[in-house]
């Protein structure tokens, strides 16, 4: 870590937050941080920045707030928008479990995350995964109610043990859930997705897909 190049470039890129103390500045303030008072659209695990920075350039009526952990991702991720020519978004280097620190109840308006690691290959690691209860939980109070967290893996274990949590907890409805997203979900667009689903892509891997709306 000591060696790796991205840590100054990150600490000095003015898109990027590096500590989630420093975001929890702007929880219920995220309107002031943008300079408007448009919706956040949040993704969690910003991988390399394909999407988000699509997704972000294509809605400038939208505020865009991306997490991902690794330097070299939130680096990326950050650059990509940029070079789209937007730039009214943040990337902030942290874990997913600290949006209780980082967002008020009902400041989000539509979360991605897509393709969470499964933690599959021990039982010990399962503690690790991210879509569990208590997080499930924290994400629904963050948002808004008739909004939407959209949800995508390779993985069908983590995909099934995900809805029976969700099923037990009742607290979001689930609509547009599948095994098979490219042939099911009219939306799919090629041009438009992370560079992980790139490579499961080209496995041959199904994706799962649901998406959830807060009651």
């Amino acid at each position: 870590m000591i060696n790796n190049p991205y840590i100054e470039k990150v600490k000095a890129h003015p898109n990027i937050i590096t500590k989630s103390e420093e975001a929890s500045k702007h929880k219920w303030k995220w309107n002031e941080f943008f300079w408007n008072n448009n919706p956040i659209v949040l993704e969690i695990g910003t991988g390399l920045g394909n999407f988000f920075s699509t997704e972000a350039s294509k809605n400038p009526d939208k505020n865009y707030i991306g997490m991902e952990i690794k330097y070299k991702r939130v680096y990326n991720t950050a650059e990509k928008t940029i070079a789209k020519w937007w730039e009214n978004f943040v990337v902030i280097k942290d874990f997913a479990q600290k949006i209780t620190d980082i967002f008020a109840d009902w400041e989000l308006e539509l979360t991605y995350i897509f393709f969470p690691d499964p933690w599959a290959k021990k039982d010990r690691q399962k503690k690790h995964k991210l879509l569990q209860e208590e997080f499930l939980t924290n994400l629904c109070n963050k948002t808004k109610i008739g909004w939407k967290v959209i949800f995508k893996t390779d993985h069908k274990e983590y995909f099934d043990e995900t809805l029976e949590i969700l099923d037990e907890l009742n607290l979001w409805e689930q609509s547009r859930k599948t095994y098979h997203y490219e042939k099911d979900i009219e939306e799919f667009d090629v041009t438009n997705i992370t560079e992980f689903e790139q490579i499961f892509r080209g496995h041959k891997l199904e994706i799962c897909y649901i998406e959830l709306t807060k009651k």
